[in-house]
């Protein structure tokens, strides 16, 4: 019985090592702030990358991170009539920086129908992009929004971020 146990021991750590060689990295992606408010860019430091084309917003309330109901925010580089794809391909080394948010629930980035739309209120936010199976959140720096409709933030430093 002890030889067999040793055996099957053998045998795990092997297959355990063979798996972990194998194994792809997280991905290396950056969201950075270059400019004016609702500007964002992509740049993908690692291995090509899946992303969910649809792009998230989460304000700071009260110290912790809350989803914003943002819709029609996404990586895409122009506006466009039809709906992104449901994913976006980055290159290793590859970057994107998509229309900037408007700083709106529901025209967030080009010009849409919507029956309720305005500005988010005046806080901290930042963005939140998925990989495409959900597995990795990348997270940009926080900004602020200063009042409904202003067009100036701050807080531009870039975050490295990797899965949760």
């Amino acid at each position: 019985m002890g030889q067999f146990r040793r055996y099957a021991l053998t045998c795990a750590a092997w297959v355990g090592g063979w798996l972990a060689a194998g194994a792809v990295p997280a991905p290396d992606l950056t969201i950075e702030l270059p400019g004016k408010f609702g500007e964002f860019r992509l740049i993908n430091h690692g291995a090509p990358v899946q992303l969910d084309s649809t792009v998230q917003v989460q304000q700071r309330i009260d110290g912790k991170w809350q989803e914003t109901h943002v819709a029609n925010l996404y990586l895409m580089i122009s506006c466009q009539a039809a709906q992104p794809p449901r994913c976006v391909s980055l290159a290793s080394g590859a970057n994107l920086q998509p229309v900037a948010w408007s700083g709106n629930y529901c025209s967030s980035q080009c010009p849409t129908n919507c029956n309720l739309d305005g500005p988010v209120p005046p806080g901290i936010y930042r963005f939140v992009v998925t990989s495409c199976g959900r597995r990795y959140k990348f997270f940009s720096a926080p900004f602020e929004k200063k009042a409904p409709g202003d067009i100036v933030g701050s807080v531009r430093a870039p975050i490295r971020s990797a899965g949760q």
